[in-house]
């Protein structure tokens, strides 16, 4: 009996792991072309309204791991976090955000990069995001990416 409730304790871990493992294939099928409808027959699943559903509860669950784990670190990390968040999603809306600046394409695709990170690559990503929306200048950027900007510094700031 021992030996099956051990093995019960092990399917937790399995399913997290699992779970991680079908985003990131789902993800990585979306960036290579795959269509909802194809990944839905992938995934078993009658639709491509479920393929997008299981997507979503998929990221949404790892958002929420992500934070549990960012509040063993620091309240900096969680807002961090949020912030980038935040930003990702001004990125989404903004249909001319890749003419913005020249190097808005590159924000993006870190930003896309950074909401999922470690604790540290979160930090060093952030900083790189920081950066290159300095060196665009105020004048690109519309004002709430500003002050989502304006957040991620407070958070990445070592003063107290």
């Amino acid at each position: 009996m021992v030996d099956e409730l051990d093995r019960l304790g092990m399917l937790r871990a399995d399913r997290l792991r699992l779970d991680e493992e079908e985003l990131d294939l789902i993800d990585r099928a979306r960036y290579a072309g795959a269509t909802w409808a194809q990944i839905a027959v992938a995934l078993g699943l009658a639709s491509r309204q479920a393929a997008e559903q299981r997507r979503q509860r998929l990221a949404t669950a790892r958002l929420a791991r992500r934070r549990e784990l960012d509040r063993g670190f620091s309240d900096r990390l969680v807002a961090l976090r949020a912030a980038v968040a935040d930003l990702q999603r001004w990125i989404d809306v903004d249909q001319q955000w890749s003419g913005r600046f020249p190097g808005a394409a590159l924000v993006r695709d870190t930003v896309a990069v950074s909401h999922d990170a470690e604790p540290g690559a979160l930090h060093t990503l952030s900083r790189h995001i920081i950066d290159d929306l300095v060196r665009a200048g105020r004048e690109h950027l519309p004002a709430p990416v500003q002050a989502v900007a304006a957040r991620m510094e407070t958070a990445l700031s070592t003063n107290d």
